[in-house]
């Protein structure tokens, strides 16, 4: 039978455990919930462009938030040496590194970004493969994306050389000395690619890919329910007490 304490069971040590538990998962709760929020702007803005005339980049500055997800065409000449190997990236379930080659605008000092897909590495991961860019002028296509948020880089120098944990045009720009456009062009899937990379087909139903709005509120709804457990229980235990019934002779 469960019934009221005459005196509560208020200790300083369950008590401070008990705060640092609902505040931090409540944070967690709410920071989810601000992350959907950030990627239903997204995905609203990525539904409007994803139907929109393909553009055509010059070398004028482009508003990188405003083509996010557009269907964009460019010409000009790779930058082959200037090529890096972006770590950790997905196509579909298949993780590599994304091969990034720099494209300078034709007319222009400006380069786009140009992810080209991934590559599957070797045993050893410090032997990056060998893949053939195109000599001259070229034309690509693809969709614009902004580079995710900064991820976890597991020491000081994982970006010495070519192979690079986290990138963004402002860190190529940085790193470089090419002035680089906002946002990075993932080129069209077209088959099997030449190349050999792995390309993710185009996404033309609205669908998002990664962690989509819905995904973050479910996680919140998970944080806010494990923060009030924390409270409940801790009421119960402080403030209840279960009684056993008396044997019976």
């Amino acid at each position: 039978m469960i019934s009221l304490r005459q005196r509560p069971a208020l200790q300083a040590l369950p008590l401070v455990a008990a705060l640092v538990l609902i505040g931090l998962t409540a944070w967690l709760g709410h920071w989810q919930t601000s992350r959907a929020a950030e990627k239903d702007m997204v995905e609203t803005r990525q539904g409007s462009q994803r139907d929109a005339d393909e553009l055509e980049l010059a070398g004028d500055i482009a508003d990188a938030a405003a083509l996010d997800g557009r269907r964009i065409v460019a010409r000009g000449e790779f930058v082959d040496a200037a090529t890096v190997y972006w770590d950790n990236r997905f196509v579909g379930k298949v993780a590599g590194m994304a091969v990034i080659t720099p494209l300078r605008i034709a007319g222009s000092r400006r380069v786009l970004l140009v992810d080209r897909g991934i590559v599957v590495p070797g045993a050893d991961r410090t032997k990056l493969p060998a893949i053939a860019t195109p000599a001259g002028p070229v034309v690509v296509r693809g969709r614009a994306y902004i580079a995710p948020r900064r991820t976890l880089e597991l020491s000081e120098s994982v970006d010495e050389g070519k192979l690079w944990q986290n990138l963004t045009p402002e860190k190529f720009t940085a790193r470089s000395g090419m002035e680089a456009h906002g946002f990075i062009l993932r080129l069209a899937f077209e088959g099997a690619p030449a190349d050999g990379l792995k390309r993710a087909p185009d996404v033309e139903s609205g669908a998002s890919t990664g962690m989509t709005a819905a995904k973050h509120r479910g996680y919140a709804f998970q944080w806010y329910c494990l923060s009030a457990l924390v409270a409940v229980l801790f009421v119960f235990f402080t403030f209840f007490q279960y009684d056993k019934p008396a044997r019976k002779p």
